[in-house]
């Protein structure tokens, strides 16, 4: 890898120079064009009628005919009723046209192992069983499209692809992209590299599709993305199996992704009276209206807003969803700039976030290396000199001196938002500092973090310390944030920042195997004061499953598994200490 010493300031227009050289011609499908699924009067309809408790049950069921004879259908439902249909006519009508989506066969991953040596580097035989009782939850969580799909696309919300892939779990059955790299963490650490490389293939047909990943593979999905976690994925895998031949093949498809975000997310800002270019969570400009996932929620909400005023609002929350935090104190800032904790005051596509330009910056640099794996020194360094760009850019818009921390920054209020929230460690644990300064750095972070509460609770690391009643804000504990935190003080070289990363790996360790032991399920998200409680809050209610958290207790239990031990506590409750 190569090494940079890190300067403090990198001119703008040499790397306006080789993001031009970037800008390939990206073939993009931007925006869903179905009357049914997306938009239109039949959309509205039926969401209004909540037929359904959950915004999403519907844009995931099937058309029993083609699009254009349920349209047909509908049309002659408003003109029997004359545009005021009840909620017993529109069930009716709901139940004559659309049925439970066959899009997904249960699939048995053909490299499941329920033995892999992972097994072997946990030392402490209730953890090994705790391991083993996750592992065992794959199969349960593989699915593939069915090929009618692929042949009658215009009857499902569902995109196609081909290979069988896990599920995140509950109402999430869908190829989600950001859930995908933690999963995909755990069936490598599995022994899973089949599903893995089949997981990633089915993204490289994605962006070969569509021109880039959308947040899940369903249409009304299309517009928004996730956090850009491919070229990590790629190189988790390569890394695991070194397979050239493979990287061959589809690192052009790798590269077209970060082309895609640098097209379309990127975003210039002066500070200090100079230029940074950095990115953004922005939706699709063509995609209008309520998430369809969503659409009750989201139109309702609109209603306290002026009518001009409805679709940024509609924008905003896409752009929220592009996030992966949807939804937190982190997008909510009202005309005077102030943190909210209003749903109307989602303000995502203003604000330049820590984490998306902290994994972009690694993914740059990633970038370089599988070109330089494939002794393409070229473009290794184009990639490389834009991480550079990338890594200056974030220490001077994003790194705050004063705190000792990285701040996401208000565009509008051209200030970095001085809140805590659990991505203040992605630039660590993307590898977006310089290998140097990264104990530096970290010594800054303990500083800040021993300054708050942020590493004292019992059930893990709160999303933030705002109560906002959001799922992305306290008190809620989500195991990928877990992963960064943890990860980014284990990396960074300095020994106090490890020594809390050791702390938090017992917390969460204790916090999920409580849980497990309790419900016998492992939850998308956990309760940071109450250790082993599921979390709540937000839209839907919380799943059970679930694919990253699998993936990230087996993360942890590899690379502590010697060190980890489980004791019965004077409360009738485990503890999880590090010996």
């Amino acid at each position: 890898m190569l090494k940079i010493c890190l300067p403090r300031y990198v001119p703008l227009y040499p790397v306006l120079g080789l993001l031009g050289a970037c800008a390939h011609a990206i073939n993009i499908v931007s925006v869903c064009n179905s009357s049914i699924y997306c938009a239109g009067d039949l959309l509205h309809t039926v969401q209004f009628a909540r037929i359904f408790p959950d915004s999403k049950t519907f844009v995931d069921l099937k058309l029993t005919h083609t699009q254009d004879v349920t349209l047909a259908n509908f049309k002659n439902l408003m003109k029997q009723t004359r545009n005021n249909p009840n909620r017993e006519q529109v069930l009716a009508f709901v139940d004559a046209n659309f049925i439970d989506g066959d899009e997904l066969l249960n699939w048995n991953p053909p490299d499941f192992d329920p033995h892999p040596p992972i097994l072997n580097q946990i030392v402490d035989p209730k953890l090994k069983q705790f391991a083993q009782d996750i592992i065992s939850i794959w199969p349960d969580l593989g699915r593939k499209v069915s090929p009618d799909v692929n042949k009658n696309s215009d009857q499902y919300s569902f995109i196609y692809v081909p290979n069988g892939f896990i599920v995140p779990g509950g109402r999430f059955k869908e190829l989600y992209y950001w859930d995908s790299y933690w999963i995909i963490r755990g069936l490598l650490i599995s022994n899973m590299t089949q599903t893995a490389k089949g997981m990633i293939d089915n993204f490289l047909y994605l962006v070969d599709k569509l021109g880039y990943i959308p947040n899940g593979s369903r249409i009304y999905y299309l517009g928004r993305s996730q956090p850009p976690l491919l070229s990590l994925m790629v190189h988790d895998y390569y890394t695991t199996t070194g397979d050239v031949a493979w990287l061959e093949q589809i690192v052009d498809t790798v590269e077209r992704e970060l082309y895609y975000w640098l097209e379309k997310k990127k975003m210039t800002v002066n500070v200090n009276g100079k230029q940074y270019r950095l990115l953004r969570y922005i939706s699709d400009e063509e995609d209008k209206g309520p998430r369809p996932e969503s659409y009750y929620e989201d139109y309702a909400n609109s209603r306290v807003l002026s009518e001009d005023k409805r679709e940024e609002f509609y924008k905003e929350m896409k752009s929220a969803a592009e996030s992966g935090w949807d939804f937190s104190s982190r997008w909510f800032v009202n005309a005077k700039n102030v943190t909210t904790d209003n749903l109307t005051d989602v303000h995502t596509s203003r604000i330049l976030p820590v984490d998306l330009n902290a994994m972009f910056a690694g993914a740059l640099q990633i970038m370089g290396d599988l070109r330089y794996q494939l002794k393409d020194r070229r473009s290794a360094q184009k990639w490389w000199s834009l991480a550079k760009y990338w890594r200056v850019a974030i220490e001077n818009v994003l790194w705050d001196p004063d705190d000792g921390v990285w701040y996401d920054y208000d565009t509008t209020a051209k200030s970095r938002k001085k809140q805590f929230y659990a991505s203040c460690a992605t630039p660590l644990w993307a590898n977006a500092v310089e290998t140097s300064s990264a104990p530096t750095y970290a010594s800054h972070l303990v500083t800040y973090l021993e300054s708050n509460s942020a590493l004292s609770f019992p059930g893990g690391i709160p999303t933030s310390l705002l109560h906002t009643g959001e799922q992305w804000d306290f008190p809620n504990a989500w195991p990928p944030l877990q992963s960064i935190m943890i990860g980014g003080l284990e990396k960074s070289g300095n020994d106090e920042a490890k020594e809390l990363a050791r702390d938090q790996v017992a917390i969460w360790i204790r916090a999920n195997y409580i849980g497990y032991t309790k419900w016998q399920k492992m939850f998308e998200k956990y309760s940071c004061v109450q250790p082993g409680d599921h979390g709540g809050g937000g839209e839907y209610s919380v799943q059970s499953g679930f694919g990253w958290t699998n993936g990230i207790v087996l993360e942890l239990l590899q690379r502590y598994g010697k060190e980890l031990r489980l004791d019965d506590g004077d409360d009738g409750l485990p503890t999880v200490r590090m010996v």
